[in-house]
């Protein structure tokens, strides 16, 4: 405040005439009270839809004050409740109440009145917890062995608290409050003028809480939604459970300076811990001791390790991590690894196509992540990139690079190229089967013994950190080895189909599947069984077997498409099922060692392929087969909730057997869900 000056000043204004003195100060007409209303009507108006009137006078009412603590005070008349408001106590009859000849006292539930934020956020948070509690419950049942399973039924049998149900199944323990409350916070709530709303507070946040995300990464397409809904995690991915808090890292290396997406090394050691225990050992890319040495060094010029290969590395990581931290978008269950994959596809431009060993390995990764997508035209074109780049750098025997690359190498490079270009050679054939592509791809240039014969020792993480579990060798070599020879056998199966003279005499075509076949038959002799790889056998060992059966699987459908006679489709069909057989008892092992949680993504095509040869063949009560289908199916949920090909076959299983075109199991049925598929399938 500046005071104004004479001269600042050019207006002068006459001084004010002095009034009479006052000898005592009136009644103010200024204060005027003003009418009170109750801010909620009493519980007989609510139940006679009756407006909330003026309250009665009374003689202990005096100027309404905010209560400084939550609980209920009373004193002198008053009542102060939980929000603040101070209401009469004890209540006489209001005008409406006196109206209708009431004499009794008022009743007042403030709780009820579903317009106080108070009170919303409270409802709010029960059902919230109520979700989480339902979430974790149905969780456990999917996952849980039969000791944990009855525990939970006889919790349930025995009418248990919420709080013991909780603890029971790992939801984080809450005050649940009396289930009424809930049951009247669903009811719509009742407005000033006593009128109903249309929409309470409670469902209006809730709706609002539904509705996707917005996302600058990740977009929700219809069809997304369409499949969403049959593969939302059956845990909450926003609890905190005593599992993350107790988290140990196999592996611990740094995020700095490999990646912009997070700072925190935890994190990042997490989820490498993760590649390198589901992932790594059934599709190896690169030398697992090589990477985690170069990538601890932080150093951004290392020829094994770089800001690209990391966050590819993380993307396909993120599949097996139930952190909220790994998707883009909360409400697509499909959007795990997103942030870090867009990072990589950042990282990949600015490469321009340069040719070096890290972005071969991470373009392999890359083209993983668009595969678990759904995406396999642009999954092909990442691949055929990273093909390109290893004839570039002599990955490959070929003519125009045969006097190049004779530099003398490193120990280190040698190996880690070798593994790179025999995982190349792998993933190309298997790509090139499963999507009819065309790639004449040659064998590595170097024999798969120079991957060396340094092996790791193996522990189901994060499961290990809450369960003993004895070190076990992960039988890296002895993996590339099996996969490099199935690979070897299915170039022969390629060959068969291409091969134009054949393709229309099947008694030709029959007797040459005849070399592959057997072949194949002789590796799974020589590949350890079930029983050879004693209990809790690795999951590598599993999946190489499985990925034989596959294999003979597909050239069984492919000898079956063309006996237009149908003079060979008995003997062809018994030997397609005994192999889907095969794997659901492969599948039946992991399940009982590891569980559903962690299910390497080298499964997905194979539990697709059994799935739609045995869902057609059901309707012959075959004990065996129903058994396997049923096992099948249990991996088939588990992945449809992180793998949006598995989703789509899922839900077209789903479609075929509410339309009655397919008979399912009774067990089947329970695991793809619900009252109005069994009732379909009864009627059939």
């Amino acid at each position: 405040y500046t005071k104004m000056s004479h001269q600042d000043n050019p207006k002068h204004f006459p001084a004010l005439a002095p009034g009479p003195p006052r000898m005592f100060a009136g009644p103010s007409s200024m204060a005027v009270t003003r009418p009170k209303k109750n801010s909620t009507a009493c519980l007989a108006c609510k139940q006679a839809k009756r407006k909330a009137g003026q309250p009665p006078l009374n003689k202990s009412a005096r100027p309404n004050t905010r209560a400084r603590g939550m609980n209920d005070q009373r004193e002198n008349g008053l009542l102060t409740i939980f929000d603040g408001t101070t209401v009469l106590w004890p209540p006489s009859p209001c005008k409406a109440c006196l109206s209708a000849g009431a004499e009794d006292e008022c009743q007042f539930d403030p709780s009820r009145d579903l317009r106080r934020k108070v009170a919303v956020k409270r409802t709010i948070q029960e059902l919230a917890d109520y979700k989480k509690l339902l979430d974790s419950l149905l969780s456990t049942i999917r996952i849980a062995n039969p000791d944990k399973l009855g525990e939970i039924t006889e919790l349930l049998k025995s009418n248990g608290s919420m709080r013991d149900l909780a603890c029971a199944v790992g939801s984080p323990v809450t005050h649940f409050a009396d289930t009424r409350a809930l049951a009247s916070a669903s009811q719509l709530s009742i407005s000033e003028d006593g009128e109903q709303s249309l929409e309470s507070p409670v469902t209006e946040f809730a709706n609002k809480l539904r509705r996707p995300l917005e996302s600058d990464k990740v977009s929700t397409s219809p069809e997304e939604e369409h499949y969403m809904d049959s593969a939302r995690v059956g845990s909450n991915p926003y609890r905190v459970t005593l599992e993350s808090l107790c988290d140990i890292p196999l592996y611990q290396v740094p995020a700095k300076p490999w990646t912009e997406v997070t700072d925190d090394t935890d994190f990042v050691s997490h989820l490498v811990s993760l590649y390198f225990t589901w992932d790594h050992p059934c599709a190896q890319f690169l030398d697992q001791g090589v990477f985690l040495e170069h990538m601890r060094r932080q150093d951004l010029n290392s020829e094994f390790c770089s800001p690209l290969l990391v966050n590819s590395l993380l993307s396909v990581a993120s599949i097996y991590s139930d952190s909220p931290r790994v998707l883009s978008n909360p409400d697509n269950t499909f959007s795990r690894g997103q942030p870090f994959f867009a990072e990589a596809e950042i990282l990949w431009v600015a490469q321009e196509g340069r040719a070096t060993l890290s972005n071969i390995q991470a373009l392999l990764m890359l083209c993983c992540v668009l595969s678990y997508q759904g995406k396999p035209d642009l999954s092909w074109l990442m691949l055929q990139q990273a093909v390109q780049l290893a004839q570039d750098i002599g990955l490959f025997m070929l003519p125009r690079s045969k006097h190049r690359f004779r530099e003398k190498m490193t120990a280190e490079m040698e190996r880690s190229r070798t593994i790179t270009a025999w995982g190349i050679f792998s993933l190309n054939r298997q790509m090139s089967m499963k999507l009819h592509k065309m790639s004449a791809l040659p064998r590595p240039a170097s024999g798969i013994d120079t991957g060396g014969e340094h092996d790791f020792d193996w522990t189901p993480y994060p499961r290990s950190n809450q369960i003993t579990y004895a070190t076990k060798r992960a039988h890296l070599p002895q993996v590339r080895q099996g996969l490099a020879d199935l690979t070897e056998i299915m170039m022969q199966v390629e060959e068969l189909l291409d091969d134009e003279e054949l393709s229309s005499n099947f008694s030709a075509i029959f007797a040459k599947a005849e070399q592959p076949y057997t072949r194949l038959q002789q590796w799974l002799a020589a590949w350890p069984n079930a029983s050879q790889n004693g209990n809790e056998p690795v999951p590598q060992l599993l999946i190489v077997r499985i990925k034989c059966l596959q294999a003979i699987m597909h050239l069984i459908e492919m000898l079956i498409e063309r006996d237009q006679q149908g003079t060979e489709i008995a003997q062809l069909k018994h030997k397609w099922f005994a192999q889907a057989e095969e794997m659901a008892q492969c599948l039946r092992i992991h399940r009982q060692s590891y569980g559903t949680k962690h299910i390497p993504s080298q499964l997905v095509d194979a539990v697709q392929t059994a799935l739609r040869v045995l869902v057609h063949h059901l309707e012959d009560q075959d004990e065996i087969r129903q058994a396997a289908f049923t096992e099948i199916c249990r991996f088939g949920i588990a992945l449809s909730e992180k793998f949006k090909p598995t989703a789509e076959t899922i839900n077209a299983i789903h479609s075929m057997a509410l339309q009655g075109s397919v008979k399912l199991p009774n067990e089947a049925i329970a695991i793809l869900d619900g009252s109005e598929l069994r009732r379909v399938q009864e009627s059939i």
